[in-house]
């Protein structure tokens, strides 16, 4: 049965329109995925700032406790000083007492005993030692000085800093940087995606216009095959 003008003309047009509705899917799946990239680009850029003011608060926090301890550690050399002077005067009343001078002994030991106190009190005041692990020496201080850590002083000044009132909380600026990685890696797959669809666009307007029809099936066969691997690639890898 021969077919047509009409007919011909009729399925022309469906064509068309089967072309132009492919064009329009394309498109908007490719704005649709820009608008995506651009949303989570967002999040990366929010993202990267606060892993820059994260890092900027633990490097304050870090060299507050390094400052602070090294002058605790200053303070306790000066606290290992006055003792080592102590030692001294005591064993200066150890010769007094033995050259029957007692009562420049007791001078001697009181001074010895005062400078300790002194010391005792300084370092306290400095936070070499805790209050309440040093309250007794304060009125009977120890014949012999106490041990000072730096390192176990810097990790309690470091747990004191976490668990503080006014600290905020846990910092993790390797987590913010690490995710805003992840966002840009999902931003470079949208955007490949994105360019299949285009790239699906250019061969849905190539088979529009071309007039061998066997170029024009080609032609949106293969603009298909693009835009279908675009969209299941976008929205599989890198759109949620």
């Amino acid at each position: 049965m021969p077919v047509s003008r009409s007919d011909d003309a009729g399925a022309v047009t469906r064509a068309r329109w089967v072309v132009a509705f492919l064009i329009g899917l394309a498109t908007v799946t490719a704005a649709g995925f820009g608008w995506r990239a651009a949303q989570i680009g967002s999040t990366a850029a929010y993202d990267d700032r606060q892993s820059i003011s994260e890092t900027v608060t633990v490097e304050q926090q870090s060299v507050s406790r390094a400052v602070t301890v090294a002058s605790q550690a200053r303070e306790y050399v000066r606290y290992r000083a006055d003792y080592a002077v102590a030692a001294t005067l005591d064993r200066e009343a150890d010769r007094l007492a033995a050259a029957g001078a007692g009562r420049f002994a007791a001078v001697s030991r009181g001074e010895a005993t005062a400078l300790r106190q002194g010391a005792t009190r300084r370092a306290a005041q400095a936070g070499v030692f805790g209050p309440f692990s040093i309250d007794t020496d304060l009125l009977t201080p120890t014949v012999a000085p106490r041990p000072f850590d730096y390192r176990a002083q810097a990790r309690a000044l470091a747990a004191q800093t976490a668990t503080a009132l006014d600290s905020p909380a846990s910092l993790d600026p390797d987590h913010w940087a690490d995710a805003a990685a992840h966002i840009r890696v999902r931003i470079r797959h949208l955007t490949r995606w994105a360019f299949l669809a285009v790239l699906a666009v250019l061969l849905y307007t190539i088979a529009e216009v071309s007039l061998p029809r066997r170029l024009a099936y080609a032609a949106v066969g293969f603009g298909v095959v693009l835009y279908l691997a675009g969209l299941v690639g976008g929205l599989s890898t890198a759109f949620f």
